[in-house]
């Protein structure tokens, strides 16, 4: 039962929003989220029991039929509320404009669920997020430029397809599954005629905590959101897992036959680099493990780090899939964000969705509940290699039996900074292998079909725990490329 006080916060939390425009803004927004931590959590309605019995994978693409939509479709930004899911928390969808605040309420006549062969729509109190529409660059239409669901949120380019994904937050439970804090409302602001931007704010809510977001969408050659965000933790909190990044990973050359006899790769990303506080870069490739799996790297404000997609090579994928396409997403911090470490946590999967792996930020000093947390960063997707990069880098990591029963490693690097040796000057490697593994034997040789070098390396091993292993090129005694970071599973 609501304390009084609780009641009180509640009703503040969820006041009437009909007071103008200019009431609506980020101090708003966290004035409302700090007053809903203060109250007990309330969840949102259940699905229309008609909802259950809808594949949601029929219902993810519909969205509002354009006659129908909030804002015209003659928009260079236009919004289309996506119809509702079982598995998708309920959204509310707001438009401010110069009249005024303007609510978009869930009807079933908004939707064509015909062509879904849906034939009994869902009573439901909301959304599921919405896609936002922009005219592309060669002109005409409009194409995808984002997607807002219940609980991730996403931008994509001419050419490409949606791949790696933004969170608000997520707590990790005890059983170390992050769980993502879903969207509760939207409100967009109708930009002028013209304008290349866009700004919404959203207001998001769970157990663990409620959250003020602002995000400002910049299409572009490499599309960008500038985010700020404030979170409140609950009392019920556990560890969380901000500024999250979350992506699919299920087969790919180190794991060739995980799901499918065929060695055709399947994910959306394949590696997470870390441009470390004090200038390193580190790549770690992904895994679909045989049991949930997490790694933490310690890094205090990090300059950045991401989920990428390096393997480009359409025949490395399955015929008709967009892997190829997918974007990688890099998040710059804006600020200092404290002591703590990136929490990488993978999954075993045998699907694209939901997304398997997820990385994010954990505090060294768990926050108090009721405290503000300020958050402010950057995040891009992109296909191409504007993204920050160090100047040596990996291209791709197998693994195998070696000949003397142990271990082996190949992992090939490429980069300008590996192109810049003198003629005949070949690298060298530096190898770690964690206590429990003995280095036997290692090869540096050029690689010309990757325009770079290949590392081979075998080891044997003395535990069957998991053995943590890093390896990187250098000459002069000077780095040429990112640190490879892995870590050999148990036997």
């Amino acid at each position: 039962m609501l304390t009084r006080r609780a009641l009180v916060a509640l009703l503040a939390a969820w006041a009437g929003l009909a007071h103008g425009a200019a009431d609506v803004d980020f101090d708003h927004l966290k004035a409302r989220a700090q007053a809903l931590a203060r109250a007990a959590y309330a969840a949102p309605p259940a699905p229309d029991a008609a909802s259950p019995a809808i594949d949601p994978g029929r219902l993810r693409d519909l969205a509002v039929k354009p006659a129908r939509a909030p804002w015209s479709m003659q928009s260079r930004f236009v919004p289309l509320p996506l119809a509702p899911r079982a598995d998708c928390a309920p959204t509310r969808f707001h438009s401010i404009q110069a009249s005024g605040i303007a609510s978009f309420e869930y009807r079933p006549e908004l939707f064509d669920w015909a062509a879904v062969g849906v034939t009994a729509p869902p009573a439901a109190a909301g959304f599921c997020g919405f896609r936002l529409l922009y005219p592309p660059a060669s002109g005409g239409g409009r194409v995808d430029l984002a997607r807002f669901g219940g609980d991730v949120w996403q931008l994509v380019g001419a050419g490409q397809a949606f791949g790696a994904a933004a969170w608000v937050a997520g707590e990790i439970g005890g059983d170390g599954q992050a769980r993502a804090v879903p969207f509760r409302e939207f409100w967009l602001l109708r930009p002028a005629a013209g304008a290349r931007q866009l700004r919404l704010y959203a207001l998001a809510d769970a157990t663990a905590l409620t959250a003020a977001v602002q995000i400002d969408v910049m299409p572009g050659p490499v599309n960008r959101a500038e985010v700020r965000m404030a979170l409140y933790p609950r009392e019920a909190a556990g560890e969380l897992l901000l500024a999250p990044l979350a992506g699919s990973f299920l087969q790919g050359e180190l794991q060739p036959r995980r799901l499918s006899p065929l060695q055709a790769e399947r994910h959306s990303v394949d590696g997470l680099a870390i441009h470390t506080t004090a200038g390193g870069w580190v790549w770690r490739p992904l895994d679909n493990p045989r049991g949930r799996s997490a790694y933490s790297f310690l890094v205090d404000t990090p300059r950045g780090f991401g989920l990428l997609q390096r393997d480009r090579e359409p025949g490395h994928y399955e015929p008709g899939t967009a892997h190829a396409q997918q974007p990688d997403l890099w998040l710059t911090p804006a600020g200092d964000w404290g002591a703590g470490q990136l929490r990488l946590i993978e999954s075993p999967a045998k699907t694209d969705e939901p997304p398997n792996v997820v990385v994010g930020f954990v505090p060294r000093q768990r926050p108090a509940a009721g405290a503000e947390i300020s958050l402010a960063y950057t995040l891009e997707w992109s296909s191409d290699a504007s993204l920050p990069r160090p100047g040596g880098y990996v291209v791709a990591t197998r693994s195998g039996a070696a000949d003397d029963g142990g271990r082996r490693y190949v992992v090939d690097f490429a980069g300008s900074a590996l192109q810049g040796l003198p003629p005949g000057v070949a690298p060298t490697a530096v190898i770690d292998v964690a206590r429990g593994g003995k280095l036997r034997r290692q090869q540096v040789q050029a690689n010309p079909y990757a325009g770079g070098w290949r590392l081979l390396f075998d080891f044997g091993r003395e535990t069957d725990a998991p053995l943590q292993l890093r390896a990187y090129l250098q000459h002069a005694d000077q780095p040429l490329t990112e640190t490879w970071d892995y870590v050999d599973p148990s036997r």
